[in-house]
């Protein structure tokens, strides 16, 4: 999924690059696919750590709970995001302020939902016992992938913070958060802290769950 939406926004700014009157929609809704790319990452992560808990903690009705609740917590900081990309845009151009905060506050919201999501995970480990080899080798690719996670999820936190437009015009005052914004920013940490570190998630995601569904299907 993250790939898809990575994908997209290539697209988009493609699009918007070789039209002759290029439309300032295709950027913005290129620019908000960027700062959505978390998102698919942390639902992919719920998924696979309930795939690596069956007939065990995922059987858990607490544990179940939490990961819904974790789920609904990534799909209401997506809603933000979106909602914050178009406020302060040609769209409703005297809400700006308000976009800014509902941006942040995705931010802060997939920041959350990261923490979580990592200290269940160790809790996961726990039931360890009770899994199958395979199932726990899933939660082994789990852990590996999580530190690259955390650095997208801090990438998107500063980039939230490294300007308070979607255009990445109005930079903070701080020359380090500068550095991180996604459309203005320097091309490295964008290239390291954002798509390879997607790029190595998903990986590790495709690599282990490929090794869960043949196991599967010896079974």
């Amino acid at each position: 999924m993250s790939r898809k939406v990575r994908l997209a926004e290539g697209a988009l700014i493609l699009a918007a690059e070789l039209v002759a009157d290029p439309k300032v929609d295709l950027f913005i809704a290129a620019y908000i696919l960027q700062a959505v790319g978390v998102a698919p990452l942390l639902l992919s992560t719920i998924g696979f750590l309930g795939m690596a808990g069956q007939s065990s903690y995922s059987e858990v009705p607490r544990m179940s709970l939490i990961f819904r609740i974790a789920g609904g917590l990534v799909m209401a900081g997506l809603g933000l995001c979106i909602a914050g990309g178009l406020l302060g845009t040609h769209v409703s151009p005297d809400k700006g302020d308000v976009g800014l905060i509902l941006r942040r506050a995705s931010a802060g919201v997939f920041a959350g939902v990261y923490v979580v999501l990592f200290l269940l995970h160790l809790g996961c480990w726990t039931y360890h016992f009770q899994m199958r080899n395979y199932r726990r080798k899933l939660l082994g690719g789990m852990t590996i992938a999580l530190p690259f996670l955390g650095v997208r999820v801090a990438y998107a936190i500063l980039g939230a913070w490294s300007a308070s437009d979607l255009f990445g015009k109005s930079l903070s005052s701080n020359p380090i958060l500068v550095k991180f914004n996604p459309i203005t920013g320097l091309w490295i940490p964008y290239l390291v802290m954002s798509l390879v570190m997607e790029a190595v998630v998903a990986a590790l995601y495709l690599l282990f769950s490929t090794v869960l569904s043949r196991r599967r299907h010896h079974h």
